[in-house]
């Protein structure tokens, strides 16, 4: 094993001792023997997500003592509530070393002005950290308070090396420096390099920002949970932190990780972070990560950022993340100073804002985004249109972006989904195991998560069923029946064709007597149901063979019970039965 993988093989091994001190993890990982977890096994622990951290509110996630966090940031999603942040000051040492290794190589004589809110997020802190280590001289150019002509004249001024801020306020910049006749080679000689961070920059993006500024552009990508994940090259690769997080891509049921480049969902880990550890943190956002050499000489996985989750538009099979429609969007010839896309049943309505407007053929625009994106789009172009160029002289706050308008039936939680399908993968093996408490309660936390899933409502009703047969007084057994008639009448309301609700309601049907509405035909339809939809196993053969002996019908018991030892000759419950068959003259 390399230097380098036992390394990280230490500090995950570090980490899994330092997560049992944030009252979060303790609790999480309680049921979980971390000693025999290497980098390897990472698979096999619990995923996190937003609405968990969220739910624990400031302090239940951290892992030090609050007097050694000297720094906190928080994140707010769609909810309005905030997930948090903590770092200590080693935190901010390893953030300063990551930006100090991107494709930039920061210099003491470079003059960097920060573009970046002073806000809840790390992003502007570590730059300046970063500045105020190698020696650098910082200009603070926050977005909201200075004007983007005063910007430029400080460029121009104070001969400014590298600008770093978000992609949207660069662009900005740029039409600004257009509006107000200045031209970057002539009056900016001095700048050399551009950080951009906290937006997605697929390549024709990099490249459009590249032409108008004629400087390398650096993207640093991360979030304000997990700070930064993966850093640009000089060559243009975003290379994984690996000496500081795992990041796994995670197929979007949760079942696995999805192929070498292959689109999947960001599992992060945080090795190195010491004030508010992450462990397979589900930040929402679509990646892709493949292994190889790079032109730089890394060895370190290379990372595309396709977009948040919640930005992803479906029209049948197609699938367009964030960076597919911005592909498309600055494929065009001018690109559009502003753009927004509105979904559409079956595509989008763009709507394109250029100076330039005129040189566009609208016909050829919409062919050519529909070829792009496969989907049917319309457009319409003007000048003006979404961008107040008046506004860019004076001092007006800067505003988020909104590129992709989505309808409102379009935006599922699938962080949600995948916790609930880690949920009931756990559950399905505790219940196997014939652990019923510990299945009990990972499939109670998944109708919690989701109390409209109907799988979860059916394996709690499973669990029921399992403890009521192995209950030894009766007054146990009347104290479970109406929790598992509950489950069951449940899940049927939910989804009345799922098989596994189904099955739970014909083995309730048999397994009741008449006179509390037992009724073994209408079980049989039950039964016959789930084998018609691909289940066939041994257990549900042999009470479809109950269900035809308690009606009297002999051919199909006989049928049943033969399907039933084919799968498991030796299975007792059928050879019982197949005794009070014979006894009965069925064979």
């Amino acid at each position: 094993m390399s230097d380098d993988k036992l390394e990280r093989e230490k500090k995950l091994k570090d980490l899994l001792v330092r997560l049992t001190d944030s009252p979060f993890y303790k609790r999480k990982l309680a049921d979980y023997n971390l000693m025999k977890i290497g980098l390897k096994q990472i698979s096999t622990l619990p995923i996190t997500v937003k609405g968990e951290l969220r739910k624990a509110g400031a302090f239940d996630n951290l892992a030090v003592d609050r007097k050694e966090a000297v720094h906190y940031c928080e994140s707010f999603g769609t909810t309005g509530e905030p997930t948090s942040a903590w770092f200590t000051k080693e935190d901010l040492e390893t953030g300063i070393r990551q930006i100090k290794g991107c494709g930039v190589r920061f210099a003491k004589e470079d003059i960097v002005l920060l573009r970046f809110p002073h806000g809840l997020t790390a992003a502007a802190l570590l730059m300046q950290q970063t500045c105020l280590k190698v020696g650098a001289t910082i200009i603070p150019g926050h977005s909201s308070v200075t004007p983007y002509p005063k910007v430029l004249d400080l460029m121009n001024r104070l001969n400014v090396t590298i600008i770093a801020g978000s992609p949207r306020e660069i662009e900005l910049l740029a039409e600004t420096t257009r509006l107000l006749g200045l031209n970057s080679s002539e009056h900016f000689p001095s700048l050399r390099a551009i950080i951009v961070t906290g937006e997605v920059v697929g390549e024709r993006r990099k490249e459009h920002l590249k032409q108008r500024w004629g400087v390398p552009i650096i993207d640093i990508y991360g979030t304000a949970e997990t700070a930064n994940i993966a850093a640009m090259c000089e060559h243009g690769s975003l290379h994984v932190l690996e000496q500081d997080v795992v990041v796994e891509a995670l197929k979007e049921d949760g079942s696995g990780l999805v192929n070498a480049g292959e689109r999947g969902l960001a599992a992060i880990t945080t090795l190195s972070h010491q004030a508010s550890p992450l462990l397979r943190y589900l930040n929402e956002d679509v990646i892709s990560v493949e292994h190889g050499l790079c032109a730089c000489g890394q060895t370190e996985s290379k990372l595309v950022h396709y977009g948040r989750l919640k930005d992803r538009t479906r029209f049948g099979e197609i699938v367009l993340d964030d960076k597919d429609i911005q592909d498309a969007i600055y494929s065009l010839t001018p690109v559009p100073d502003a753009w927004k896309a509105i979904q559409q049943e079956n595509g989008f309505h763009m709507i394109l804002d250029s100076e330039r407007y005129a040189d566009w053929s609208l016909e050829g625009i919409q062919v050519q985004l529909s070829e792009m994106l496969k989907v049917t789009v319309t457009a319409e172009i003007g000048f003006g249109t979404l961008l107040n160029r008046d506004e860019l002289a004076r001092n007006v706050a800067s505003k988020r972006q909104v590129y992709i308008c989505k309808r409102d039936n379009e935006d599922p939680d699938t962080s949600s989904s995948i916790l609930l399908r880690d949920l009931l993968r756990r559950g399905y093996s505790e219940f196997m195991s014939s652990k019923y408490e510990k299945a009990q309660q990972l499939f109670e936390e998944a109708v919690a998560l989701i109390p409209r899933s109907a799988e979860a409502h059916a394996w709690l009703a499973a669990v029921y069923g399992r403890q009521i047969d192995a209950a030894w007084s009766l007054t146990e057994k009347i104290k479970l029946f109406p929790m598992l008639e509950n489950e069951i009448t449940t899940a049927l309301e939910i989804d009345p064709a799922l098989p596994l609700a189904r099955r739970m309601n014909g083995s309730k049907l048999l397994n009741t007597p008449d006179m509390l509405g037992g009724d073994p035909a209408a079980a049989a339809n039950e039964f016959r149901y789930c084998i018609d939809q691909g289940m066939n196993d041994v257990e549900i053969w042999v009470s479809l063979a109950e269900c035809y002996m308690k009606t009297d019908d002999p051919v199909k018991a006989k049928e049943a019970l033969k399907a039933a030892l084919a799968l498991e000759p030796m299975n007792e419950k059928a050879a019982q039965l197949l005794q009070q068959a014979k006894k009965r003259k069925y064979l």
